[in-house]
């Protein structure tokens, strides 16, 4: 079948891989959801098509309209979604492709969730890139989503290799894929293309072949510093760890939670969420929080541990209220641990583990940092950031406090530490940290970060507030110091932490401060590191 021009009608389809050990479950249940299904052609071997029911009904918003319309006007609104499955064994491998609402009844837990994001990095040029989807996986995890108004360079996006797990990308494929798979591509836990249903076969081929190369690593390698972990011994192992974060005090301060539906993309952002039964009027939430799933399981009279975080069915609704999906509670939970000396994270209900390559470049930049020219004083392994600074100033007097000492500066009521302890003879600026985990030393990179933004910036209006703000302090320091702007390589920006090595924190901390030294590095600012 052909355009009026001669070319082929194509078809925009999603196509998911689905995981060996769930063949059997989504077939059983994808059949007990459909209204119909037939066998495909011969040259399809064990394929089915799977029409899912479409029964006409009012649309939602029908029911609050009509009190602004007089009685007797006979409305006829019926709104109907049709929605189809293919089936198709191939090779080996089972995929299942989606037509209109089909993809609402592809569960998570059933599809490898790399297929899509792999084969389209597999063949998508980094200069011909539309969207890039990724999740931040350390400290505070947010999604960040860019697009572009037509393909650029991925250098073009504001996404991090040393920070960030690529979770979709969209582009054009290089020209000889086009015949196949059309002229644009979209890669996350399906992957989406336009299909020319007379060569399906040929296109799940050279799907197949391009999802195997391996090439996607070799092409993309800074969009693969967290590979997925696909042995299930080692899964098995990893649900141990995060069973005994679960079980120990404060989980809530190691574990984030997200929809899985965010993450990838693939379909609707949820704007409510229902944890457990769906009843006819739910309670619902705009936010999944520890504390109101363990409210859940503790009302059951469960422990909230990794049995119940698989069990416990969350389901996820639209700006409406309407159901678009559901998953467990484990594919919502983001978390890092250490298996086998080597950091893995928990996305969407997946294990990544950390590439030993990217591993070895972060220690290789955190080697490179060196010690201040005055060391501070030790730590008492008591004292909070605040004392501990206090002492640290008064054991020498040409150590100035700055902690808490905030500068009004910027949009709004924004407020700005300097730093927390300066030596001015040395030209040192201290940021002195407690951490906690990739949260606290988050914070410190970006304390860090700021001063070097409005300190070292040829506008000299931050400075002009700085002094204005030592003045107020009324302890007589000179502020002349403050008068020109420094130049970067004369100041050294020293990071302290309390209590830990930088070999002690976990991976994720160590990736902020790698991104964050190799930053300012390049930029002309010296950077040191102290333990106390």
């Amino acid at each position: 079948m052909a355009t009026a021009t001669g070319e082929p009608t194509r078809l925009t389809v999603s196509l998911y891989l689905l995981r060996a050990s769930k063949v059997s479950e989504a077939l059983q249940q994808l059949e007990a959801a459909s209204a119909s299904s037939s066998t495909l052609i011969e040259s399809i071997p064990e394929g089915k098509f799977l029409a899912l029911p479409s029964d006409p009904s009012p649309p939602k918003w029908l029911d609050p309209i009509s009190s602004l319309i007089p009685a007797g006007s006979n409305l006829q609104l019926e709104s109907q979604s049709p929605g189809g499955i293919l089936w198709v064994p191939r090779n080996g491998k089972t995929f299942v492709f989606t037509f209109g609402y089909g993809h609402t009844k592809v569960k998570d837990e059933w599809v490898d969730p790399e297929f899509g994001k792999t084969v389209a990095l597999a063949i998508v040029p980094q200069v011909q890139v539309c969207e890039v989807r990724a999740e931040q996986v350390f400290a505070k995890r947010h999604i960040a989503n860019e697009r572009a108004p037509a393909a650029s360079s991925v250098r073009e996006f504001g996404f991090e290799s040393d920070r960030d797990l690529v979770t979709a990308v969209e582009g054009v494929p290089e020209t000889s894929y086009w015949p196949l798979l059309g002229r644009k591509v979209r890669g996350g836990v399906s992957f989406k293309f336009d299909m020319d249903v007379a060569k399906l076969l040929d296109a799940l081929d050279k799907i197949i072949e391009r999802f195997d190369s391996n090439e996607h690593r070799t092409r993309w390698p800074q969009a693969n510093n967290l590979v997925p972990v696909r042995d299930e011994a080692v899964v098995d192992q990893l649900d141990a760890l995060l069973d005994g974060v679960l079980g120990a005090a404060h989980p809530e301060n190691s574990i984030t939670f997200a929809a899985p539906t965010e993450r990838s993309g693939d379909k609707p952002y949820p704007q409510h969420f229902v944890i457990g039964r769906m009843r006819a009027s739910p309670t619902t939430s705009p936010y999944l929080t520890y504390a109101s799933w363990k409210s859940h399981v503790q009302s059951k009279g469960d422990t909230a541990n990794l049995e119940a975080a698989k069990a416990t069915r969350v389901h996820l609704l639209d700006a409406d209220k309407e159901e678009i999906d559901s998953c467990s509670m484990y594919a919502c939970m983001g978390v890092e641990v250490t298996h086998g000396g080597i950091t893995h994270v928990l996305s969407s209900g997946s294990w990544y583990a950390a590439d030993r390559q990217f591993i070895d470049s972060t220690n290789q930049v955190l080697g490179t940092i060196g010690a201040p020219a005055l060391n501070l004083l030790a730590w008492n392994s008591v004292d909070h950031e605040g004392p501990y600074n206090e002492k640290a100033a008064n054991a020498d007097p040409d150590l100035w406090l700055f902690d808490k000492e905030l500068v009004q500066f910027g949009g709004g009521s924004s407020r700005f530490e300097f730093c927390d302890l300066m030596h001015l003879p040395s030209k040192t600026l201290y940021f002195v940290k407690h951490p906690t985990g990739s949260a606290g030393v988050s914070h410190l990179c970006e304390q860090v970060r700021r001063t070097a933004e409005t300190f070292f910036d040829t506008d000299p209006t931050y400075r002009q507030k700085l002094a204005a703000r030592v003045n107020a302090v009324g302890k007589g320091w000179d502020t002349t110091w403050l008068t020109t702007q420094p130049k970067r390589h004369e100041w050294n920006l020293c990071m302290v932490l309390m209590g830990k090595q930088l070999n002690d924190l976990p991976f994720f901390a160590k990736c902020g401060i790698s991104r964050l030294v190799g930053e300012l590095v390049r930029r002309g600012f010296v950077v040191s590191f102290q333990a106390v």
